[in-house]
């Protein structure tokens, strides 16, 4: 089990300790609940060290990135961040995740993707690079990595940076020093509100606590992993290895916005583009939230109005904005309809809900 720097010092002040994709992280430090909605009202600070970072760099880097990801790397500016996804050659989803493409030095991006298929997705890029002038070098126990979100945090993250981050983009980074510390600075986020991430050259552990100590000093909540999972159900987004995976393809996650397909090639886009010509669609992920009290959870059957089996839930939980189970969940693409009336099978009763294509909680990130 891979433990991150902080873990022994949150574990001292508190903080419940939990497993997450291989890593022994903290689950929430006073409880999911408050933690939800002070990033929701304020400003909420996340480890999130356990998520893959890795550089790919050198002059074959456009072309391997190319090759493997869903984007247009040509079209990535210097300091811009894009979301793509990673596919295998028969549509299925890899990872998702974020690319971003270094504003000073020639050639450089850096990848940040799930802990959970950390393997997978370095040997694909490993695997392809053998040939070309590229290195594909893991960051993730070289790194530290924070996220800071919630409404406050622009003004939080130009306390700590000293410096305006109000006119930062979305999507958007740059490279600085902290503490004495490399620090990359991104602007993005997972939960719906805005938010930046820090990503720090150290693994120091002294080094690390003192700058999460500023950030919280400064008025941010500390955050586990629990409360994340219920923001990000909130905003709609889809977790990998709940809501997608390789038996998985873009169309059916709904994920398509993050696939150029005015690209000529990248793996799995054949497939893909089969699957889109055929319309041979065998089911959609859509959001839902129940209208009758119950807390949906993995794998609970989704039913249509003459209780037959319409699909099943992937991810669900509780809003603490709405005091509502919500979710994510398949369901035959007839019945993924903005509005339509489904029921849950809960504990062997049948429990109202409707389909949502919309984040349960509107999104108030400032692009």
């Amino acid at each position: 089990m891979k433990e991150i720097p902080l873990l022994s010092y949150y574990s001292n002040i508190g903080a419940e300790i939990g497993e997450f994709a291989g890593w022994k992280s903290p689950l929430w430090f006073t409880s999911n609940r408050e933690e939800h909605l002070a990033v929701r009202s304020g400003a909420g600070l996340f480890d999130i060290t356990h998520m893959t970072r890795i550089a790919v760099r050198g002059s074959d880097a456009p072309t391997l990135l190319q090759q493997v990801l869903t984007i247009d790397i040509q079209k990535l500016k210097p300091g811009k961040m894009k979301y793509c996804l990673m596919c295998n050659k028969s549509g299925g989803i890899i990872d998702d995740l974020t690319v971003f493409k270094h504003p000073d030095k020639q050639d450089y991006f850096t990848i940040v993707s799930n802990a959970i298929t950390h393997d997978r997705v370095l040997a694909e890029l490993s695997g392809r690079s053998k040939k070309l002038n590229v290195d594909v070098v893991d960051l993730t126990f070289e790194t530290g990595l924070y996220a800071l979100q919630g409404p406050k945090s622009i003004e939080l993250a130009s306390k700590f940076t000293e410096r305006d981050l109000s006119m930062m983009k979305w999507f958007t980074g740059f490279e600085t020093t902290i503490d004495d510390i490399l620090t990359l600075i991104t602007r993005s986020g997972y939960t719906g509100e805005n938010g930046y991430e820090f990503m720090f050259w150290t693994w120091d552990i002294e080094k690390l606590r003192k700058i999460w100590s500023r950030i919280i000093a400064l008025g941010a909540t500390p955050c586990g992993l629990a409360c994340r999972d219920s923001l990000r159900l909130e905003a709609g987004y889809p977790l990998y290895g709940y809501d997608m995976d390789e038996e998985t393809n873009p169309i059916e996650a709904r994920l398509d916005f993050a696939i150029d397909f005015s690209k000529q090639y990248f793996t799995g886009r054949e497939a893909i583009m089969k699957i889109l010509e055929s319309k041979q669609i065998r089911k959609l992920l859509v959001g839902f939230k129940c209208a009758e009290k119950a807390i949906p959870r993995r794998g609970y059957e989704i039913l249509d109005r003459s209780n037959q089996i319409v699909g099943n839930v992937t991810s669900g939980g509780f809003s603490f904005t709405f005091g509502i189970g919500i979710g994510l969940g398949y369901v035959r693409p007839e019945y993924a309809n903005e509005g339509e009336k489904l029921k849950i099978k809960y504990k062997e009763k049948h429990r109202e809900a409707e389909v949502t294509l919309k984040p349960i909680v509107p999104h108030r990130m400032k692009k």
